[in-house]
């Protein structure tokens, strides 16, 4: 698979982003690319405003490219070998989205907090 036919599929899912609100994602590990196409994608890409890095099994940064709606994701095992890339074209990954269960189990954490603090008179429990 040549870096062109990559950057045709992801135009294809920007367009679906944009006019459904549905976008996708390529993995790129596995797949043939030819030499130097790796570099062209990154090239073609660019580089965006934003970036991030999570710490779970090993690191995986996030990195928007230059094109807004286009991530590059690359996930790393403990001894920093890259396990998984792919680029994903969406609003925001996944991976960055909070899970909702969190989101319960944090408010729980903070409501509990507050009624120590309250009990024992402490502001900022």
């Amino acid at each position: 698979m040549s870096a062109a036919a990559l950057l045709h599929e992801i135009a294809a899912l920007l367009d679906s982003l944009d006019r459904m609100g549905q976008g996708g994602s390529v993995q790129l590990n596995g797949l043939p690319l030819l030499p130097g196409d790796y570099e062209a994608l990154q090239e073609a890409l660019g580089e965006g405003e934003l970036s991030a890095e999570l710490q779970a099994l090993g690191p995986t940064q996030i990195r928007e490219t230059a094109l807004h709606g286009v991530w590059w994701l690359t996930h790393r095992n403990s001894a920093g070998e890259v396990v998984a890339e792919s680029i994903e074209v969406t609003r925001c990954p996944d991976i960055l989205q909070t899970p909702a269960e969190d989101v319960s189990e944090s408010a729980q954490h903070l409501r509990e907090r507050l009624l120590i603090a309250c009990e024992t008179g402490d502001r900022h429990g």
